[in-house]
């Protein structure tokens, strides 16, 4: 009789753990996260877009004068969001690559060599940039404008942060212009 009582506790201990994890949860809502998880499920969201869903609008308004207000991108302990980015231009179109260099160094060598760079401000094809410029007679350099450098085209929404979930991430690209 000894034993059968602390094992019969452990048993009826045992069985309602049991019982309690197969009682389904209560259903959580957007509204009871904290500040930081509703700005990762709204903007996570893409069909619509956060823009598009009443709840959100507020919810990113009050995210994007934070941040620029210098404050950091808030936290939210279940999600599993990256830093704050910042990554101004688009990619260059196929088959240029993107380049930095090029302007004047200030002393009599000429100006700065370009260079491949995947942050650079440029766009140009690297074989028709190989060629642009070179001598072709006793006038000097020819240039061809369509060998040339040009300007890579900028972002609308220039900041980021990477939002990871079941496996996949997601960049999430946004302005802080008017904020």
């Amino acid at each position: 009789m000894f034993l059968v009582f602390p094992l019969r506790r452990y048993a009826i201990a045992g069985a309602t753990a049991a019982m309690l994890a197969m009682t389904p949860s209560l259903p959580a809502h957007a509204k009871d996260a904290s500040f930081g998880c509703k700005v990762l499920l709204c903007a996570a969201a893409s069909n619509p877009s956060w823009s598009g869903i009443p709840y959100c609008v507020p919810v990113m308004t009050q995210l994007f004068r934070m941040l620029a207000r210098g404050r950091p991108w808030p936290t939210c302990p279940e999600g599993n969001a990256g830093g704050l980015g910042y990554d101004p231009y688009l990619p260059c179109p196929a088959p240029m690559i993107a380049y930095s260099g090029g302007r004047p160094t200030g002393g009599d060598n000429g100006p700065e060599p370009l260079r491949p760079d995947p942050n650079g401000d440029q766009c140009a094809d690297p074989t028709r940039l190989e060629r642009a410029c070179q001598s072709r007679g006793d006038n000097g350099p020819v240039c061809d404008p369509a060998d040339l450098p040009i300007p890579r085209p900028q972002r609308e929404n220039p900041h980021y942060v990477d939002i990871t979930s079941g496996g996949q991430t997601s960049r999430f690209y946004f302005s802080l212009r008017g904020y």
